[in-house]
């Protein structure tokens, strides 16, 4: 077992009162990963609060989250431990903790992103795991305590999500595995398909069948779209129904990379690079994004019509570079 992970393990069973946090517009992998990792906390003896600072998808509440908050800002008083998931420096979970607050706890980094700072005092920044998820599961296997029904479903939903449903490069013989035992201990995994899955709303459709509208083929292989808060308010829809829409500009036969772009509740602009090759975190990381090298994405602000008509053009010439 990788030894980054024997000494944050060594290090966690030590904390008494810790909080939890994920990145910012929360998926299945940091959700499952954050109650999972916070009941295995809890089994050890600490106290643990887990905060996202963002709503929770309507679609991964089956998995109880009920115990997550929201606060604007977390209370670190009495901790003496905070825990960042899918966080490549600690602003990415959308908190703004100062470097004194940090500097006065132990600070765990965990993260399957390759543009990981390590800023942690124990980091796990692993980019050949399918997810976070992944991590958490030998946290289990080292303590030798078998998993609950509740985590075994709530980590495999980690996987199941961030793999694209086992349809990724990221879909490894190792996590298929760890898929296989974490059913054995309950995980249902049709259960899991149909509440992400397989609950679509009617808004959402609606919606999807607008965006799919606005898709342009560039460069001859460079698929962008795009959603934009009047389509929102036409269908009657919210962001988070937007999440996994790039996946049908990727899949198009023919392209090679997809853009996606939204505009958010939060005036703020964001945008999805997908690709079957060709390496976009750079081009992602030039915005002040980052992710993976086959999907990134960014945040940013301004005006909407014209970053939409840069990034796009601009990202169709970086993926065609070099052709």
């Amino acid at each position: 077992m990788d030894k980054s992970i024997i000494e944050t393990v060594g290090a966690l069973s030590s904390l008494k009162n810790v909080l939890i946090t994920g990145h910012s517009g929360p998926d299945g992998d940091s959700i499952g990963s954050a109650l999972a990792l916070a009941s295995f906390l809890r089994r050890l003896g600490a106290r643990v609060t887990v905060c996202q600072s963002d709503a929770i998808p309507r679609e991964l509440t089956f998995l109880g989250i009920s115990g997550i908050k929201t606060p604007e800002r977390p209370c670190l008083e009495g901790r003496d431990g905070i825990i960042f998931l899918e966080c490549f420096i600690p602003e990415r979970s959308g908190f703004a903790f100062t470097k004194e607050e940090l500097g006065s706890l132990e600070v765990f980094n965990i993260d399957h992103h390759p543009d990981n700072r390590n800023y942690g005092d124990y980091n796990i920044a692993d980019s050949e795991v399918s997810s976070v998820a992944e991590i958490i599961y030998q946290f289990f296997v080292l303590r030798r305590l078998p998993l609950l029904k509740s985590e075994a479903a709530a980590l495999l939903t980690g996987i199941v999500t961030d793999t694209g449903r086992f349809s990724q490069k990221n879909t490894t013989p190792e996590c298929l595995e760890i898929a296989s035992k974490l059913m054995r201990f309950g995980a249902d995994i049709s259960k899991i398909y149909n509440q992400i899955y397989g609950s679509q709303k009617p808004a959402r459709i609606k919606l999807l069948a607008e965006t799919l509208g606005t898709i342009e083929i560039l460069k001859g292989s460079v698929a962008c779209m795009h959603t934009d808060r009047k389509m929102l308010e036409r269908c009657g829809a919210v962001y988070n129904d937007t999440k996994d829409f790039i996946n049908y500009a990727r899949d198009l036969d023919g392209v090679e990379a997809a853009c996606y772009i939204r505009e958010g509740e939060d005036q703020k602009i964001h945008i999805n690079f997908r690709s079957l090759g060709k390496n976009i975190l750079p081009f992602a990381k030039k915005f002040g994004g980052g992710g993976h090298k086959l999907a990134s994405g960014v945040t940013v602000s301004g005006d909407y019509d014209k970053l939409r008509e840069t990034i796009t053009r601009d990202f169709a010439s970086y993926v065609r570079a070099g052709k």
